[in-house]
């Protein structure tokens, strides 16, 4: 019988990544600054996790200027 951890996805062995998805399970949507605060993470640390899930469509990111 198999490790059922081994069968996690290995797109979310990140501490930021499980942060995100957590935040949006509770909050419809987040703006960037938001997000960045309540994971404490630097913008670009951010950006980069976001770019992950939205290339595996766990997330939709819509930019704009507020």
């Amino acid at each position: 019988m198999r490790n059922p951890i081994e069968q996690l996805n290995k797109l979310f062995d990140s501490r930021v990544r499980i942060g995100i998805m957590s935040a949006l399970m509770v909050n419809e949507s987040l703006n960037f600054n938001d997000l960045k605060a309540l994971i404490d993470v630097t913008d670009g640390n951010l950006a980069s996790h976001l770019k992950s899930l939205e290339e595996n469509s766990y997330i939709k990111v819509q930019k704009g200027f507020i």
